[in-house]
Formats: structure tokens, C-alpha cells, sequence
């Protein structure tokens, strides 16, 4: 049984002083699967379905820049673990909805990137632009020219999660009760980290060797070229 269905794109044309989009798909996509974007130029944001949406829905909405002819519609074609979707051109912004339990991959070449609230998991690369990622899973992220700041809520995750940022700044938000080894470098900056972990210095490089809550099994891994590193503590709700 295929884990993803498309629906026929609906083109939804609209005025050009207008932000509405001009063309959306929707189709489905089963938990486990992975919903992946491949974007040119254009800021992406991420959300889980819209309140009056089925969850097990995806929607992939294009807004044309405001000047000249709209870019073709991105590409969808079902792939082995879900959905890739191909955005190759210039675009004002992509909207993404994502349904419950489908793991995101993001892969622009310029543009924001900004994930909220979906409840799979999480990787950009982002070439040059801004990612910001706020999830209750985890995530990982590269970023060239940017900012990366990521808040995630899981306790566990799979090996050593990697965020890289090669000209620009990294916070990084995890569960205060997580447990985890942490390694964090930058070429030329400044570290920063509230859990208690001390570092060392030579020249404008600083380095952060340390385990968290007694357990190295699992891995945090933050690198920066020229840029500050923030490792912050997320309380959990009460």
C-alpha cells in the first residue's frame, strides 16, 4: 500500500497586489512518512494541519513574488518514505502544512525557514537565510549565512543530533531533564550555556566538552565558524 496520495493541484488564481497563493496541493500522508521540500529561493513556513483540516493531510501552498509571472507550481511525486516536493524557482513564500507524525526535511537555497509546532521530527539545510525551529520532537539544521535557533522538547533522540552554522549565530533550546553528551565549538565567538558546563579557549575559539544529566549515550553536536553559541535550558511545562 503506498504511504502517500496525491490530490490534483488546485490553481487558485489571484491579483497580483494580493499575498493570497496561487496555486496548492493537498494530499495525504501516513505517521512514520517523510514530507521533504527542496526550495530555490523564497522564505518556507511549516505548521501542523489547520484547525479544520483532517490530520493526516499535507498542503503545499506557493505565493508569487509581487512583480512579473508566477514561477511554475512546485512538483510533487511520491517517494519511498512519503512526499518530495521540488520548488526549484522564486518564490515569495511556501506554505507548508504537515500532518500528524510526518517527519520534515528542508532544503532551501535562500529564504527564512521557520517550523512551529508540527509533531514529527525536524532537518533543514538552509544555504543563506534565517531557520528558526520550534518543535515538541527534535530537529537538526545547517545553516551558510544565517541565524539557527532551534527549541525542541524531546528527551530522547536517535545518536548525536548535528546544528551547524557557518557564518552566524546558534541557540539551542533542550529539555531541562534530558540527558545527553554535548560537544560545542566556535572558530571565532562566544559560548554561552546555562547547564553548568565549562569550556576552554585558545584565541578567538572556544570549546565545550561535556555530559548532562549523567548520560552520554546520545549527543548534541553545535559548530559555528564565526558566530556565538547558545546551549539553553527548556523547562517543561507544569
Amino acid at each position: 500500500m503506498n504511504r502517500a496520495s496525491l490530490l490534483l493541484p488546485a490553481a487558485l488564481l489571484a491579483a497580483c497586489s494580493t499575498p493570497a497563493p496561487y496555486v496548492t496541493t493537498v494530499g495525504a500522508l501516513h505517521p512514520g512518512a517523510t514530507l521533504a521540500v527542496r526550495v530555490g529561493s523564497g522564505v518556507v513556513n511549516a505548521y501542523q494541519p489547520a484547525q479544520n483540516q483532517a490530520r493526516d493531510l499535507f498542503t503545499v501552498s506557493a505565493t508569487a513574488l509581487a512583480r512579473g509571472t508566477p514561477p511554475p507550481a512546485p512538483r510533487l511525486h511520491a517517494a519511498p518514505l512519503g512526499v518530495v516536493v521540488r520548488a526549484p524557482y522564486a518564490y515569495q513564500a511556501l506554505l507548508v502544512r504537515v500532518p500528524d507524525g510526518v517527519n520534515l526535511v528542508i532544503d532551501s537555497q535562500r529564504g527564512n525557514v521557520n517550523v512551529t509546532d508540527i509533531s514529527g521530527n525536524v532537518r533543514v539545510a538552509a544555504r543563506r537565510g534565517n531557520v528558526d525551529i520550534k518543535i515538541p520532537g527534535y530537529a537538526q539544521a545547517a545553516v551558510g549565512d544565517g541565524n539557527l535557533s532551534v527549541m525542541m522538547g524531546a528527551i530522547q533522540w536517535p545518536g548525536t543530533l548535528h546544528f551547524v552554522a557557518a557564518r552566524g549565530d546558534v541557540e539551542l533550546w533542550i529539555e531541562a531533564r534530558a540527558a545527553f553528551g554535548v560537544h560545542l565549538h566556535t572558530d571565532n565567538g562566544v559560548l554561552f550555556t546555562d547547564f553548568g558546563l565549562r569550556g576552554t579557549a585558545n584565541g578567538s575559539a572556544e570549546t565545550i566538552d561535556g555530559i548532562v544529566n549523567g548520560n552520554a549515550a546520545q549527543r548534541i553536536d553545535v559548530e559555528t565558524r564565526d558566530g556565538a553559541i547558545r546551549l539553553l535550558r527548556l523547562q517543561p511545562q507544569p
